[in-house]
């Protein structure tokens, strides 16, 4: 008998061991209270600086208005913040950037006029644009250097602030649109855009824009570059291929590109971030209307996690994604039976 249970206790032991530590060890996914918005809700874009700050951004519906609103995470609860500029007021947030001891958001009011609001030690200021757009179409900023890129009746614009004044730069002489655009430095920035021969990855050295010479998938386009501190670069998009279309990643390590076509069919993967545990995160489209779904992809292999089961809801959509000290935060919309749209949050860890 005693052999008997020795054996026991070896084998449980070795299937202990055998369970890696993320696997043993990682919480899964909760749900965070938000207060409500005015549905239907648009959320934008969330950006978190730590566990104890996050912001997400967007927009809801007053009146047949549109009207701007933002929300603030404190590493305990979501609060609506009412104080910045334009608030109450027609117009919409989009865009969040984390500049130092700053964060940015970009700002359009009623009539179409672009801004930057920048809040520092809980105070805010106003940056205007030198000109109106009739579409802005990205915002990126880091410490020296801001960019805003869209169109007017004129075409394409790239708008370069320095921290004093606007000035227009130049893209290549075939770009005809530029879709996103991202940056990790002032002299280090990143776009994507539309040419007369496909989509084509471009690059600021602080000189001048430049075609990266990055060879994207054949008939494929780019939802979002994703920049790391270490030099990574991770571009997303979906390629069409035999009458379907699937979500490609391609990893720059500094001196070549590594491309990957993970089980994540036609997902769009602009709210793309890398985890504390250094792999690659993104909400998806679920196959449970009362759940949300995120994919995790390292290297070669992905997996899928549930947030929490909502009764009643007939669509659960995280939209936007965030790494806030060694949790995640997701910010999105939920829809129950019988309402509008309304605001959702998930957390998983911390």
């Amino acid at each position: 008998m005693n052999g008997l249970r020795a054996v026991v206790v070896c084998l449980v032991l070795a299937c202990a061991l055998s369970v890696s530590p993320a696997t043993a060890v990682t919480p899964g996914w909760s749900a965070l209270p938000v207060p409500a918005a005015a549905p239907p809700t648009d959320v934008y874009d969330l950006a978190a600086r730590g566990p104890d700050e996050a912001w997400a951004a967007g927009y809801e519906y007053t009146a047949d208005e549109m009207r701007p609103f933002l929300y603030r995470w404190n590493g305990t609860a979501w609060s609506r913040d009412t104080t910045f500029p334009g608030a109450g007021e027609p117009g919409r947030l989009s865009k969040v950037q984390i500049v130092g001891d700053e964060v940015w958001f970009f700002h359009t009011d009623g009539e179409g006029k672009g801004e930057i609001l920048r809040r520092s030690a809980g105070k805010w200021s106003a940056v205007p644009l030198p000109q109106t757009m009739w579409v802005y179409q990205d915002f990126a900023a880091v410490p020296g250097a801001a960019w805003v890129v869209g169109q007017d009746d004129d075409g394409l614009k790239v708008l370069h602030y320095d921290g004093s004044r606007w000035t227009a730069q130049s893209a290549p002489p075939d770009v005809h649109f530029v879709a996103g655009v991202t940056a990790r430095t002032a002299t280090d920035a990143w776009a994507w855009a539309d040419t007369s021969t496909g989509t084509a990855i471009l690059r600021w050295d602080g000189t001048a824009w430049r075609d990266a010479q990055v060879t994207l998938p054949a008939n494929g386009n780019v939802h979002t570059i994703m920049l790391d501190r270490s030099g990574r670069a991770t571009v997303s998009g979906a390629q069409y291929i035999d009458n379907a279309t699937r979500t490609y990643l391609m990893t720059w390590n500094g001196r070549t590109w590594r491309t990957s076509y993970p089980p994540l069919g036609n997902t769009f993967t602009e709210a793309l971030v890398r985890g504390a545990d250094g792999a690659l995160w993104l909400p998806v489209r679920s196959d449970r209307a009362f759940q949300s779904k995120y994919a995790r992809v390292d290297g070669d292999r992905t997996t899928f996690s549930y947030g929490p089961e909502r009764p009643n809801a007939i669509n659960v959509k995280p939209t936007a994604l965030a790494r806030a000290g060694s949790s995640l935060l997701s910010f999105g919309t939920v829809e129950i039976y019988g309402s509008k749209p309304n605001l959702m949050s998930e957390r998983l860890g911390g």
